[in-house]
């Protein structure tokens, strides 16, 4: 027996275990008032929400609805339709009821594989294991000694279904940038500076970066901001080195706010295992065989949304400035119909997780209003 099986066993002995799938996102197998759903864990969310084309195909009728203004990473705020203490979920074994839960149109942002986000409203008073590499999800409501071992406490703060830890940046020898960031699970990326804390610390004036614009940010609409890299980003003792991260240049939404520095997705969060205790306000991380596996500079020039089952295509959702692909004339929202010569609806979400690992170009076909073309390119040099 292995090293990493007995970790396993020490860290999911207890409580209920629920097998996750890892894309990016965690997505944990559920079902909402009876039916199958997969939903995406987001720490960064109060709410379980649903997404409208899921709730659009729902057997179960809801009856108790309303209406709220709902913000997110993207720059504005949306209304949306409420499910009021009548949605039913499952989650590690167990029924909850969500007293709010929010729905709007998800699959646009993250794709069509996710129905709804599982929110933190109703777990503050669990304790949440993860393991990215395994894809293993537990909920304990007590911790035991062997269930820490050879992990490290850090001290958190829970507050309004909000966890922040405290981080440190150092961009350069003579900028380091130290504060509260957001635990959000439901990011996919390492750490994102707000607008806010750009503009405090002039990061402007970084180079090179690498600008993007995002037809959907998260909720909200559009977000844009700039990738670029620090020196590390530190979590307690550990440090993650020449660290691809970005800042913000929302106007609008949480990644303009001020009140904490940024947020801290899963691209830096799935090089450790983590088990998130919400009554004790401690995080314990260990590293895991990922930890150092060094952060790749995106030369595709773009990034796509899955949206195969539901429109036929993937989406484009994110433009790098003055990329191979933006200067072929690849534009945001354009739906990709084949990569390659092969029709994107054949390529699982496993396979792409390592899709553009061996590609150095791509011939994409693609639909935009009534017509559909052909755009060739070359990937970019790394430039970061």
């Amino acid at each position: 027996m292995g090293l990493a099986t007995l970790f396993c066993l020490q860290i999911f002995g207890q409580g209920n275990t629920s097998n996750i799938n890892y894309y990016g996102h965690i997505y944990v197998q559920s079902e909402i008032n009876g039916q199958p759903a997969n939903l995406a864990f987001d720490t960064g969310s109060p709410y379980t929400c649903l997404d409208s084309t899921f709730f659009a195909g729902c057997t179960y009728k809801y009856k108790n609805m309303g209406k709220a203004q709902m913000g997110g990473t993207g720059n504005k705020k949306e209304f949306v339709r409420i499910i009021i203490g009548e949605l039913t979920y499952t989650a590690g074994g167990k029924e909850y009821t969500s007293k709010v839960s929010p729905i709007f149109q998800l699959k646009p942002i993250i794709g069509d594989y996710a129905d709804g986000l599982l929110g933190i409203s109703d777990f503050g008073g669990k304790i949440i294991s993860i393991d990215y590499r395994n894809e293993k999800m537990t909920f304990l409501d007590k911790l035991d000694k062997t269930d820490i071992e050879g992990f490290t406490k850090i001290a958190i703060r829970y507050a309004n279904n909000r966890i922040y830890v405290p981080v440190t940046v150092t961009v350069s020898k003579d900028k380091v940038i130290t504060g509260e960031a957001l635990v959000d699970l439901g990011s996919g990326g390492t750490v994102t500076f707000t607008a806010a804390v750009a503009k405090q610390h002039s990061l402007k004036d970084i180079s090179p970066v690498l600008f993007y614009e995002m037809g959907h940010g998260g909720v909200g609409g559009e977000a844009a901001g700039c990738y670029f890299r620090a020196e590390k980003a530190s979590v307690g003792p550990f440090s993650l080195s020449d660290i691809l991260m970005d800042y913000s240049l929302n106007t609008g939404g949480a990644l303009a706010a001020s009140e904490y520095i940024g947020i801290v997705g899963n691209d830096f969060w799935e090089r450790f295992d983590i088990i998130m205790d919400l009554p004790g306000k401690s995080l314990y991380l260990r590293p895991n065989q990922d930890y150092g596996k060094p952060f790749k500079c995106p030369v595709e020039g773009f990034a796509f949304t899955d949206r195969s089952k539901t429109l036929g295509c993937w989406v484009v959702n994110c433009i790098i400035k003055d990329s191979n692909a933006e200067r072929a004339g690849l534009k945001n929202k354009d739906q990709i119909l084949t990569i390659n010569g092969r029709d994107v609806k054949t390529i699982s979400l496993d396979e792409q997780k390592t899709l553009f690992d061996e590609m150095t170009s791509a011939t994409l076909t693609i639909r935009r209003g009534d017509s559909t073309q052909t755009i060739s390119f070359d990937f970019d040099e790394p430039k970061l």
